[in-house]
């Protein structure tokens, strides 16, 4: 009975068959997303939008927002708070007339100070989501990148600020990738954006030209990384490191106490990815109840700094390129054999590490170690490429494991987190209140931690870096153990056994991407934007694109529970 009761307590048998689960309330999508059995295409015919270049451009045109239009629709906001009801009706009215133009200014009034304007804020989003949503124009985007008509960099460019969502954002900047040379040419619009007042357009367009290695332009981005916005020199600087130019290192050292705390934390996985073992000394944690302030970046920007100093004119532009991108290996974990292999490019395995006690999660580390969650062994261990064990941190049931860009290691049980340092001292701790399991949990680079948690009910919840809960959303999710996949956007990727699916929800818990997948157990978006998927009932991993078409798999003869790509 300890063994059956076990084996419901993460996630492989579902707890439903062993006592009733009050329903839970999922997110229904607004529109049907990309799969097998929806493309793009099919999407945008369900939505009444032109699926042919031209008619596609036009549509996209008239969801710019103009400079006259902006200020209109700030005026209408002002006039929801009116002091005479007619004139707010009247502004209501108006800005729901306005479709997907006056989302991202509504999103802001929905907390205006004014009581009335957010409230008639909120109502006028509640419209909006009724029409055109955010999955179908992504959809659109996508179709654009791929047929390629004329003037789309251009038409995807000027819509740029008026997307309504930042993952609406996301998707320009991959399309404008894929448009961004033609015929051995880059596209003129995007050099043009290149000297473009707005700082969004000249970050998207440095991105694009950057990363299409559009060697005519890479001068003029190069330029962009004195730009005096740090988003531009952010953006252009991650094309640059990317393509192996290593001025874009200092550059990005530079930026880590101008950036956001996402984008600082992205930039300095990547710091550690280049240097190695060579890496400054890993500075105090914040503990789950406090960030990284400024000044605490700033010391890690100084840090980096003395190490480029010391060490830059070593780093070949290969090892530059390999860090700021993939290199195809693939980590599979066989949960039943105890064992975790690494995969090359042709699927041979390069590592085997064996005698592993129910390993949930894996994560590869530097100069080939893996750190592994052993849940049955009560036990998470680091160990190097002959299986020998170089640290462990003893622990009953852990979920997950996380080695952290600072050298400490995050660790998830059912009952709570834990953060230890390199000595294995505990550093912080955190107790889900209320009763709550957790099923799944991730540290973001930014310091927010996301979780899954079950009491009856199971949410998805994001707390911030001092613990508080900053949202949480209805989930559907049968299997416990290993990391949750939270995307640059904040947009969460999750694997949906009971509807045999893996879906993309945003914020607000829509569905922006679906693929079907048979019983899935963990799903991770990789940098080119496809998505690695396990399955509970298929003894395979799977990799498919955006449009749902598989490109990779590896089979096995036993389960294959977790992949992961480098």
């Amino acid at each position: 009975m300890r063994i059956y009761a076990a084996w419901v307590l993460l996630g492989l048998i579902p707890s439903q068959t062993v006592r009733k689960v009050m329903p839970i309330p999922v997110p229904t999508p607004l529109l049907p997303s990309a799969s097998f059995d929806v493309p793009d295409e099919q999407v945008l015919n369900d939505n009444k939008i032109p699926t042919d270049g031209p008619r596609l451009l036009e549509f996209f045109r008239r969801h710019i927002v103009q400079t006259a239009d902006e200020s209109r629709i700030q005026s209408l906001i002002r006039q929801l708070g009116d002091d005479d009801f007619n004139q707010r009706e009247d502004a209501s009215l108006q800005l729901n007339g306005m479709g997907l133009r006056a989302r991202p200014f509504l999103q802001k009034a929905a907390f205006d100070q004014d009581a009335e304007i957010a409230h008639r804020a909120k109502e006028c989003l509640k419209q909006l989501d009724q029409g055109t949503a955010a999955v179908a124009v992504a959809a659109g985007i996508r179709v654009l990148a791929k047929l390629k008509p004329d003037g789309a960099a251009e038409t995807l460019l000027a819509y740029l600020p008026s997307a309504a969502e930042e993952s609406l954002a996301e998707e320009v900047r991959l399309a404008l990738v894929e448009l961004a040379v033609r015929d051995g040419k880059a596209d003129p619009a995007l050099v043009a954006a290149l000297t473009d007042k707005s700082a969004l357009k000249r970050a998207a367009a440095a991105f694009a030209l950057g990363q299409a290695k559009a060697a005519d332009q890479l001068p003029a981005v190069r330029k962009l990384l004195q730009d005096a916005d740090p988003a531009v020199c952010y953006r252009a600087a991650v094309a640059l490191a990317a393509a192996g130019e290593k001025e874009a290192v200092p550059v990005l050292i530079g930026l880590l106490d101008k950036l956001s705390s996402a984008d600082a934390g992205h930039v300095e996985e990547l710091l550690y990815r280049i240097a190695d073992d060579k890496a400054p000394a890993s500075p105090p944690s914040p503990s789950v109840r406090g960030a990284l302030r400024t000044s605490d970046m700033a010391a890690r920007s100084k840090a980096w700094k003395t190490w480029w100093d010391d060490n830059g004119a070593k780093v070949d532009a290969g090892r530059l390129e390999d860090a700021a991108r993939t290199l195809g290996y693939t980590l599979v974990v066989l949960l039943d054999q105890g064992r975790i292999l690494e995969l090359d490019a042709a699927n041979h395995p390069r590592l085997a590490i064996d005698r592993l006690d129910f390993p949930l999660d894996a994560q590869l580390l530097p100069k080939d170690h893996i750190l592994v969650a052993e849940h049955n062994g009560n036990r998470v261990t680091e160990r190097d490429k002959e299986n020998k064990i170089v640290w462990e941190k003893l622990i009953e049931g852990p979920l997950a494991a996380q080695r952290l860009p600072n050298g400490n290691t995050f660790i998830a049980t059912r009952g709570g987190l834990i953060e230890v340092d390199g000595g294995g001292k505990q550093v912080s701790n955190f107790e889900r209140p209320n009763g709550e399991a957790i099923m799944k949990a991730k540290k973001l680079p930014s310091g927010e931690i996301a979780l899954i948690t079950q009491l009856g009910a199971t949410r998805f919840v994001l707390l911030g870096a001092d613990g508080h809960e900053i949202r949480s959303l209805s989930v559907d999710l049968k299997y416990s153990g290993g990391r949750i996949d939270v995307l640059p956007n904040g947009n969460l990727l999750l694997p949906e056994a009971g509807a045999n699916r893996v879906v993309e929800l945003n914020k607000a818990g829509d569905v922006v991407w679906q693929v079907a997948a048979e019983l899935p157990i963990a799903a991770v978006r990789l940098p080119n934007g496809h998505t690695l998927i396990t399955s509970m009932s298929e003894h395979r991993a799977v990799e498919v694109d955006r449009d749902g078409k598989e490109v990779w798999q590896y089979r096995q003869d036993t389960r294959v529970t977790r992949a992961f790509r480098r």
